[in-house]
């Protein structure tokens, strides 16, 4: 067969090859992006949460992982600490029982077991609904401010559609009740870990940073 018969289908293989190295580029610059918008919106929840003088360690290096029963994943635990004492925690969580699916979750806690604040990073809720639960769509998140496992009662710590007392949004019954199950289960794991959680050694040798942590917006 002649070279001038196989030119239109090199020309074809051709165009398909740089169709798909163009797509390729675009998926991996499209997935950067959203990468990059991801770790703006952690640092700024994290930032939020534990202003900088509360701690003077790297936050970003010092954390290890655990298997929570409960959560499919496992929740790192941050370590802030002030002159080489621990300050306070940051859970960074994810629970998969959202209306839509994974609803990804900052728990910044106080030495002594108290909540300091809660912020969603990640969700594919509802807009107008299931978002609500955004610090920047409602106060709703505001309300685990201070709470700790004693207070309330452990009888009370669930959302009131189950005779708890921690509010759900209308509308949203099954996302805030997903969120405020995930928020107990991690003070039950800070609880639990006890003096462990500021001797355990990092696991950050050699290991990934998570990207959302990893640096400065």
């Amino acid at each position: 067969m002649s070279l001038k018969r196989w030119k239109p289908a090199i020309a074809l293989i051709a165009v398909g090859l740089l169709a798909a190295t163009i797509l390729a580029g675009l998926d991996r610059l499209t997935r950067d992006r959203i990468a990059l918008e991801q770790e703006r919106r952690a640092l700024a929840a994290l930032t939020e949460l534990l202003p900088a003088e509360r701690f003077d360690n790297e936050l970003v290096t010092d954390w290890f992982e655990q298997p929570v029963t409960g959560l499919e994943r496992p929740v790192r635990f941050y370590r802030a600490r002030l002159d080489g004492q621990p300050s306070a925690a940051v859970l960074d969580l994810v629970t998969s029982r959202g209306y839509s699916g994974d609803i990804r979750l900052l728990v910044a806690i106080e030495t002594d077991g108290t909540i300091i604040g809660v912020r969603v990073l990640e969700h594919r809720e509802t807009p107008g609904l299931g978002d609500r639960i955004e610090i920047r769509r409602s106060d709703w998140i505001r309300q685990f401010d201070g709470a700790s496992l004693d207070h309330p009662a452990p009888d009370a710590w669930a959302p009131d559609r189950r005779g708890g007392q921690f509010d759900t949004l209308s509308n949203a019954t099954i996302t805030t009740a997903a969120i405020t199950d995930a928020v107990r289960l991690g003070l039950e794991a800070f609880d639990s870990l006890g003096d462990a959680l500021w001797t355990r050694e990092s696991e950050m040798q050699g290991l990934e940073i998570r990207p959302d942590l990893s640096q400065n917006s």
